[in-house]
């Protein structure tokens, strides 16, 4: 009885891969009975977005059929992301599409004390850092500040006003004049009492 020995899978060499976009890649590695494995994805000037740099096992290499070759793929050239808190929103969406860049405006809002109403307050990625052509921002727009109700201070000592104001989240000035150097009640305060103010804001008080 003759018995034949397999010498098991037969050995295939990788496909020339670098610079075919990802799909032709995948088809050219399955024609030649390989896997395509796991996609990595880098940046790169030279090698256009979508296209493969790499690949491992590397180009022309005798592996057996059936081997999973893994694949660095292009993002294409770095973007650097602008900054664009403090923009108005319509400048700051003009601004991201003209680098490349695509636009999300976060559903929610948020209250700042440094950005006025209409203002980006925060951006996603953070600016400085890198994206491919095509990446997605995320803005958040302020609301502006935070706006509290002003406690009625006037007839108050000092004392008590200051310590009122700056417990309700308020800083304190006092305006003495000459008639209320020696004073130690409130006679008005710069925003009345009742009426809101940005959490934070300065009330003056008059003292007589």
């Amino acid at each position: 009885m003759a018995f034949t020995v397999s010498d098991g899978p037969e050995n295939v060499r990788v496909p020339a891969l670098e610079g075919q976009r990802l799909d032709k890649a995948r088809s050219l590695l399955q024609g030649d009975g390989l896997e395509p494995g796991m996609v990595t994805r880098e940046f790169s000037e030279d090698v256009p977005k979508g296209s493969v740099i790499s690949a491992r096992p590397a180009d022309g290499t005798k592996v057996r059929a059936g081997t999973a070759v893994a694949l660095v793929v292009s993002k294409g050239s770095p973007i650097d992301i602008p900054d664009v808190t403090g923009d108005d929103l319509a400048d700051a969406r003009a601004e991201l599409t003209d680098a490349g860049l695509k636009v999300k405006v976060a559903a929610e809002r948020v209250t700042s004390s440094e950005f006025d109403k209409g203002q980006v307050a925060k951006q996603s990625p953070n600016p400085g850092g890198r994206a491919a052509e095509g990446d997605t921002v995320t803005l958040t727009v302020s609301k502006g500040p935070e706006m509290i109700e002003v406690p009625d201070v006037v007839g108050d000592s000092v004392d008590d006003a200051t310590r009122e104001l700056e417990s309700a989240g308020f800083q304190v000035d006092e305006d003495r004049g000459l008639l209320g150097l020696f004073g130690d009640t409130v006679k008005d305060q710069s925003v009345k009492g009742g009426e809101s103010a940005p959490k934070g804001s300065t009330i003056t008080i008059k003292i007589r």
